[in-house]
């Protein structure tokens, strides 16, 4: 047996009920256990199978069952209390969007963004843990196990956090970035007519002729307060020589439609922009 105590009279309703599920789900297969809540801050859990060792099957289950209670009730909470109390961000929406991005990161779903300490598992940490201070026949302190046990897996989340602080902030000085060349777009009298500009593994600009634009054609339009690709070499520059052209529609030929920098253009020039496939050039 092994009791489980929670410090707050109700924390333990949650986990009483997800072990309840799946001591009754796994039953059939000849599981053997019982959960009872004791009290509202008490759980008891039972071991009924006399034919297999307790470290081979209840234990490795019970473990894996915490690790995974941790993320889904604690992980949220404690990166939003880490944005705020570590790094001073106390705006809902912002917090939210810093805890979205942390949890892409450690979801793998941001592959963008460096991962955070690449060979650190936290549910493999998180069930070593548990599974070396969950043992029969004594009582186990949930709460002063989170905060005395869990260091690693609290530095991984500020270092998470960390990141997606870094990241938000990007987007934030890129959605900037692209508002005010939207707002420059609007109200600022075509330049030249239209622009062609074709995707092929480098961006090509062509004027309403067709005609191929040089270098130093490009460079004459360039606005230095326009200049988007910050640190990249006039060379490898498209959007900032784009808007300061300020055409009056732009064509892209490509293949990529979902490439990074398309959806830039495309979300500056809006109605004024058309994509069309690479083959369709000629």
């Amino acid at each position: 047996m092994i009791a489980i105590h929670f410090e707050e009279r109700g924390n333990c309703s949650r986990l009483f009920d997800e072990l309840r599920g799946y001591m009754a789900t796994y039953k059939p297969y000849g599981f053997g256990g019982a959960v009872e809540k004791n009290s509202e801050a008490t759980i008891t859990v039972r071991y009924e199978n006399k034919d297999v060792d307790f470290y081979e099957s209840f234990h490795p289950f019970l473990a894996s069952i915490f690790a995974e209670y941790v993320i889904e009730t604690k992980e949220d909470e404690w990166l939003m209390d880490i944005a705020e109390n570590l790094f001073y961000f106390t705006d809902e929406e912002e917090k939210q969007q810093i805890v979205a991005i942390a949890q892409a990161i450690l979801q793998g779903d941001r592959n963008d963004i460096p991962s955070v300490k690449p060979h650190f598992d936290r549910r493999a940490f998180l069930y070593d843990a548990f599974a070396s201070h969950l043992n029969p026949d004594t009582t186990f302190y949930y709460e002063p196990f989170l905060t005395f046990r869990l260091k690693e897996y609290g530095e991984m989340l500020i270092d998470c956090i960390e990141l997606a602080i870094d990241e938000y902030l990007m987007e934030q000085d890129y959605q900037a970035m692209v508002e005010n060349l939207r707002h420059y777009i609007r109200i600022t009298p075509a330049r030249l007519p239209m622009v062609y500009l074709v995707h092929k593994d480098m961006f090509t600009f062509y004027d309403e002729h067709f005609r191929e634009l040089t270098a130093e054609e490009m460079a004459y339009y360039l606005k230095q307060e326009l200049v988007f690709e910050t640190g990249l070499d006039f060379s490898e520059m498209v959007i900032s020589p784009l808007v300061s052209m300020a055409p009056g529609h732009v064509h892209v030929f490509t293949d990529e439609p979902d490439h990074g920098v398309i959806l830039t253009i495309q979300a500056i020039f809006q109605e004024r922009l058309t994509i069309f496939p690479l083959q369709e050039r000629h």
